[in-house]
């Protein structure tokens, strides 16, 4: 294949193919509904979900046993005697089930034919390597289009999501008449199939619980009983210029001899709310009234509205990698080759100076993937974004709280997607009201507490039937991460948010406090205690996940503490609970290095029993936390090391920023490079890599493998964490030549940067743009390029510093 350079690429992933499956299909969405278009060509499938549609409801999670505070108190007492096998069958008492499932909601069928009569071909499907297909997901406009010729007949097909009309939008059009057959099938339990002229819809019964996989015992439920499981409707209409109405049958809605069709299609649930009652039945009228009012619009309307509040969004922040001579893209025959083909020549080579553009294209893909998947008014991303496909998703496509839920909303303040992380403070704050209940059952304590899992009814318990394994099932921090992933957004400028959040800062504190206890060395620690997923040695020759104070329970209160700080109000100042936290602040101990000269990742620094694990929770504080000092670098360098590069895609990701924030370019560099290879859909293990649709591998697919490489590839061009703005602190040299535009440094600077090599090819600073977002910035700040660095004063407005002049008229910090 020639290599060519071609600018559009960096907003456009090229398919050349239908898809096989929905790791190939195009996700489309606004935050509630979503679509996956599978570019077909005689026959079109686009699977629905409803951010909304969960199994069970605000009654399914069971509450800790009565036994509960016992039992953790047994735990801490046998921890304290060694007894780790004790320890671990105390904790394993106060498992409480699991929490419920995102679920798929239905499926839009098309299938198309040549007119019956017309002579301008014959029906077929495209014969492999036809030249005529092309399919396309546009980014900047959040569209997916699909032309093809069947049968002898030029089809194209748009499809988008609208957010201000909150519809799914198909136009069709061909240059001879189609017949065309429109229907709606689901996995849920159909309660009503209603087919009548140009309009469809589709109700259903949602399970009233769901297992997880790793529960294969336990069966799905569906109950009949109105409070047990919500309700949902899709509802479609259409418009075409056939001559006569579709007519409703069996297999849907039929249009004769048509060559333009256009359908709207809308969804309704009785989800009340995060952890709320459900709504009345009555509720599904919504999906009809939402399609009948889009469609008044017209159609060219609703795609100029859907323009005109996706694109600004998304166009708020650009990249382009120029890396060294070559280019950016592959052609084939003077193509733009297929963005799959591009992931698997870069495993062929070195894709940051084959295809430096692909890099850029993934990041600009991840956040295209936050802005459809999390928008106020849905609710937070989960594991598989907005899209499944599956009644029992792996980990329930649900929320996992110890790195998952909080690595999708890195990105949202240095990406300037703050707006994406509401829904995530709207789940934090049911959090904190059903976990006050855990807090009191589970523990006796005051404050509120979540544990590994959550779901749309705010699940707090830890998961489990008795038996799972407590690295995974028992993590009472997760609040803790919650709180401080929000108060972030307001250090990068969002300060209207403090009000909601000071809180959940004030529970998660209470709840921590009364956790904290005296250790033997006059320090605090916490007890029982795990570092999620992770295991250690015992003496006796055994393993086990539960111990004494982990370094991220620690360094997670201790950054709660200083955050509450930080932002109190006037009225906190003289606050018992403030002073109770200023007078334990100083007994939590920091990070150090232990064992092989490694970050320890227990008080105690047992031998680790999975030296490769794939989580880094002992340098949370290296990243996403407030940063190390300088003196434990090389320890956290060398744990990263110890753990090695190979790993799940979102374990890749957290490698990437850990790597940027010790100023490792090149280490970024090989990361990056692991993460854009295929990873083929029949895969399993512990693999990162790409799908054919760019989705991010676990394996299965994990949406914060992209949306955390987002936020790594980020952390190697900007920095604002140390109380200073650092530009290109671990740019690979491979990126020699580059740009971004728009990305928001702390407290609310938004940062233009240019680059290119100097003499030694390095990537090289040649202008910084910073820009005022608000009061909060408006004053002096510390730039830093290369080493040295400069204070200006933004008190007047946009500062613009030229790279060369910044190195010769700062000094070394």
């Amino acid at each position: 294949m020639e290599v060519t350079r071609t600018d559009g690429d960096l907003h456009r992933v090229l398919f050349d193919a239908p898809a096989r499956s929905w790791l190939e299909a195009a996700p489309l969405g606004n935050g509630r509904l979503g679509g996956l278009v599978h570019g077909g060509t005689a026959r079109e499938l686009i699977s629905l979900n409803d951010g909304t549609a969960w199994s069970g409801g605000p009654a399914s999670a069971p509450r800790p046993p009565a036994e509960a505070p016992d039992a953790v108190r047994r735990a801490r007492r046998h921890l304290a005697r060694g007894e780790y096998a004790a320890a671990t069958r105390e904790v394993q008492r106060v498992q409480a089930g699991w929490a419920q499932s995102y679920l798929p909601f239905a499926d839009l069928l098309l299938s198309l034919a040549p007119a019956e009569g017309d002579t301008s071909g014959t029906s077929g499907v495209r014969p492999p390597g036809d030249d005529t297909y092309r399919r396309v997901l546009d980014l900047r406009h959040a569209e997916a289009e699909t032309r093809f010729r069947l049968g002898g007949v030029n089809v194209s097909r748009r499809v988008f999501v609208s957010a201000p009309d909150s519809v799914l939008v198909v136009s069709v059009e061909a240059d001879a008449p189609l017949d065309i057959t429109v229907d709606l099938t689901t996995q849920l339990a159909v309660l009503r199939r209603d087919m009548g002229e140009d309009r469809a819809e589709l109700r259903f019964r949602m399970p009233s619980d769901v297992p997880p996989p790793h529960e294969p015992e336990h069966p799905v439920v569906w109950s009949e009983s109105p409070d047990a499981a919500m309700r949902g409707a899709v509802h479609m209409r259409l418009t075409h210029n056939a001559t006569a109405p579709a007519s409703g049958g069996a297999k849907g809605l039929v249009v004769r001899s048509a060559t333009r069709l256009d359908l709207v299609l809308a969804t309704a649930t009785t989800f009340g709310g995060i952890a709320r009652p459900f709504l009345p039945e009555r509720t599904l009228d919504t999906a009809a009234e939402t399609a009948d009012t889009a469609l008044s619009r017209g159609i060219p309307a609703l795609r100029e509205r859907h323009h005109a509040d996706h694109t600004p969004r998304y166009d708020r922040v650009d990249l382009r990698i120029e890396g060294a001579p070559g280019a950016t893209g592959t052609r084939d025959g003077g193509r733009p080759a297929a963005t799959w083909h591009r992931v698997a020549a870069a495993a062929q080579g070195d894709v940051l100076v084959d295809d430096p553009g692909l890099p850029a294209l993934l990041f600009h893909y991840g956040r295209y993937l936050l802005l459809a998947g999390s928008r106020p008014g849905g609710l937070p991303a989960t594991l598989q974004g907005l899209w499944n496909t599956e009644l029992r998703a792996p980990w329930s496509s649900g929320y996992t709280l110890n790195i998952n839920t909080e690595m999708n909303h890195w990105a949202a303040g240095v990406t300037d997607l703050a707006e994406c992380a509401v829904p995530l403070l709207e789940l934090v704050e049911a959090l904190a009201g059903t976990g006050a209940a855990t807090a009191r059952d589970l523990y006796a304590s005051p404050g509120w507490v979540a544990h590994h899992n959550t779901d749309a009814w705010a699940y707090t318990p830890p998961v489990g039937t008795g038996t799972a394994d407590p690295a995974w099932s028992f993590w009472p921090m997760a609040g803790v991460w919650l709180c401080l992933e929000l108060a972030e957004l307001a250090r990068f400028g969002h300060h209207e948010l403090l009000a909601r959040v000071r809180p959940l800062l004030r529970g998660a504190a209470e709840f921590a406090l009364h956790r904290l206890a005296p250790v033997g060395d006059g320090t605090l620690g916490t007890s029982p205690s795990t570092s999620p997923e992770n295991h250690f040695h015992t003496p006796d020759g055994g393993a086990s996940a539960v111990g004494e104070s982990s370094t991220m329970d620690l360094a997670l209160v201790a950054a709660l503490f200083d955050t509450m700080v930080e932002f109190a109000s006037d009225d906190e100042q003289d606050d018992e609970l403030l002073r109770r936290v200023r007078r334990a602040r100083p007994s939590i101990p920091g990070p150090r290095i232990g064992r092989d000269g490694l970050i320890a990742e227990w008080r105690a620094d047992p031998t680790p029993a999975e030296p490769h694990h794939r989580h880094l929770s002992h340098l949370w504080a290296l990243y996403p936390g407030p940063g190390l000092p300088a003196d434990l670098h090389p320890g956290a360098s060398a744990s990263i090391d110890a753990r090695g590069d190979e790993s799940t895609g979102w374990s890749l990701a957290w490698r990437i920023a850990l790597r940027a924030r010790l100023g490792q370019p090149e280490r970024v560099a090989e990361l990056v490079r692991l993460m854009l290879r295929p990873a083929p859909p029949e895969r399993v293990g512990q693999r990162a890599g790409l799908y054919p649709n760019l989705f991010a591998a676990h394996p299965p697919f994990q949406i914060d493998g992209n949306l955390g490489y987002v936020a790594g590839v980020a952390e190697a061009l900007l920095q604002s964490h140390a109380g200073c703005v650092e530009l290109l602190p671990a740019v690979p040299a491979a990126w020699a030549r580059g740009a971004v535009r728009g990305f928001v440094a702390r407290p609310g600077i938004r940062v233009d940067i240019t680059w290119d090599a100097d003499e030694h090819g390095r990537p090289a600073l040649v202008t910084a743009t910073l820009t005022p977002q608000g009061e909060q910035a408006q004053g002096p700040v510390t730039v830093v390029a290369h080493g040295v660095g400069v204070t200006v004063d933004l008190i007047h407005g946009p500062v613009t510093l030229d790279g060369r002049q910044l190195v010769r008229r700062t000094t070394r910090r």
